[in-house]
């Protein structure tokens, strides 16, 4: 039974609550590269839609490593002196927002691989290894 407003739980959606996909002329550079990636992988695994279909493959890691990087900054906060990415708004969001599923969820293969490549490029886990929060390299 779907929870009320739609909700699948862990983020899942009915197919009329998974928001469409925003069209090219709306983004930016980065933002537009990203999104032809998630599109192509996305595809890859079957498209938008299903509860627990196939997961997203990992793939276009550069481009997606920088999407996370300029997420990451654009939400970052100041502590001690360092930026540190708090976790919210989610790296999944990033995806999200580029290119909605129907299960979120289906992200998570893939934002694994991007954060292991932003731990080569200086992020530090801020917290436990699989947390959230992140210190940004020193710039």
């Amino acid at each position: 039974m779907a929870k009320e407003g739609g909700s699948l739980g862990r983020g899942r959606r009915t197919r009329e609550k998974t928001p469409s996909v925003p069209s090219q002329d709306e983004l930016g550079d980065l933002d537009r590269r990203a999104q032809r990636a998630l599109h192509r992988l996305v595809e890859e695994a079957g498209g938008r839609w299903g509860i627990k279909s196939r997961p997203i493959p990992t793939g276009d890691l550069d481009v997606l490593t920088d999407l996370f990087e300029a997420w990451g900054k654009r939400h970052a906060r100041n502590e001690q002196g360092r930026s540190y990415f708090p976790g919210r708004p989610g790296f999944w969001h990033a995806l999200d927002e580029l290119y909605p599923l129907q299960d979120p969820n289906r992200w998570d293969k893939l934002r694994l691989a991007v954060t292991e490549r932003l731990t080569a490029r200086g992020w530090e886990r801020r917290g436990p290894a699989n947390g959230t929060t992140w210190w940004l390299p020193d710039q």
